[in-house]
């Protein structure tokens, strides 16, 4: 959070005002409004970026593999005694290899289809 006193928090409020397009036509006027509200900024040690919250990343894509062993593990109970054997046996591996991801989506693709 930046803390600001209120009578600086104006003034950056009064600059930012000025340097908007439609406000102020006037390149120069803006710029050096711009200008003013980074060297206020600049005495607390901040910068413009600062006054806006860092962009939220989107969540990590979740791998097909890793959605297929999501549905193999919430239907274990009817899977057959060696799916169940493979799937447990994939707990132990960090990554899967190609002939795994395809048994393992052929294991899922069959439960989804019931």
């Amino acid at each position: 959070m930046i803390a600001l006193a209120n009578a600086e928090a104006a003034r950056l409020g009064a600059f930012l005002a000025l340097a908007e397009a439609d406000a102020n036509p006037a390149d120069g006027e803006r710029l050096a409004a711009l200008a003013a509200a980074e060297r206020l900024l600049a005495r607390r040690g901040l910068r413009l970026r600062d006054l806006a919250p860092p962009p939220a990343l989107p969540p990590p894509p979740v791998s097909t593999s890793q959605a297929d062993l999501e549905v193999a593990i919430r239907a274990f109970p009817t899977l057959t005694e060696w799916e169940q054997n493979f799937v447990v046996s994939l707990r132990r591996v960090r990554q899967f290899s190609e002939k795994q991801r395809a048994v393992l989506h052929q294991i899922a693709e069959k439960v989804n289809r019931r």
